[in-house]
């Protein structure tokens, strides 16, 4: 972190919250031993004035430490640092893509979390069975839940990861103002969130949870002869119910608290 700091001037307190996000992200099971999380930066220092993010370089996030933040381009996903050698996670082209079409996007992430993987696979079935914000705190992601189908652009023998500029440009279509998750078939999700990186986990802990308690009810409802009974959010209520930004800053501190990290550990 020090040369982050020092040679490109990152805000210490950026990459902190960054390490924390990965480690709360992987102890809610949002993300797995893969998956990955970035905030977006503007560096203006040494003769670069880019549009940048930070991301974990090749780490399980649970284990992520500040000195494993690295700097990437928003126009190319590669690294900032041409002392960087180290290994970027293969999907930074989902971050950068995002990124490019998105100004107003701060944090992203991107999950494996099984729940949301489900849902991905279920295009076909009956509406019933989309994903869409049945909980009040889960709403914050956008009453439409699009899924990226790879296999629209790409064919059917690709290994479904995002790992070029193609394909993560490809994917970055299906967001809007509107929408902050999108499904990806048979993969996983990518959310996006307009705020921070403490706003971005807040989205990722509720999207799961949402799409938990509508399998719950789509399985009661099944078992007590009310399918197709699910009453979701109105476009009003998720309206009312706003980005719950404020909310943020009650959560933060008791997910920190969960860790048991000491007051001054350093991450």
């Amino acid at each position: 972190m020090d040369r982050l700091t020092s040679h490109f001037g990152i805000s210490p307190d950026l990459v902190r919250d960054l390490v924390l996000a990965n480690r709360i992200l992987a102890h809610h099971k949002v993300l797995d031993t893969f998956g990955h999380i970035s905030v977006r930066c503007h560096v203006e220092s040494n003769g670069i004035d880019e549009d940048c993010y930070l991301q974990a370089t090749y780490h399980a996030p649970s284990l992520v430490h500040t000195q494993d933040i690295a700097l990437f381009s928003v126009h190319t996903g590669e690294p900032v640092d041409p002392e960087e050698k180290r290994k970027g996670a293969l999907e930074r082209h989902i971050h950068a893509g995002l990124y490019r079409a998105r100004p107003d996007v701060q944090a992203i992430l991107h999950c494996h979390a099984p729940m949301l993987v489900t849902y991905s696979i279920l295009s076909s079935m009956e509406s019933d069975t989309i994903l869409q914000p049945v909980l009040h705190v889960g709403s914050s992601v956008g009453r439409h839940i699009p899924i990226y189908e790879i296999s629209d652009h790409f064919g059917h023998d690709t290994d479904l990861l995002v790992k070029t500029a193609e394909l993560g440009d490809d994917l970055a279509k299906l967001f809007t103002p509107k929408i902050g998750m999108v499904l990806m078939r048979g993969h996983g999700a990518t959310i996006a969130s307009q705020s921070d990186v403490k706003d971005l986990v807040h989205k990722g802990i509720y999207a799961v949870i949402n799409a938990t308690i509508m399998r719950d009810a789509i399985l009661l409802g099944t078992a007590t002869g009310s399918a197709g009974s699910l009453r979701p959010l109105s476009n009003g209520e998720i309206e009312a119910c706003g980005d719950w930004v404020s909310a943020v800053h009650r959560s933060w501190p008791a997910w920190v608290a969960e860790l048991g990290l000491s007051k001054d550990e350093s991450l």
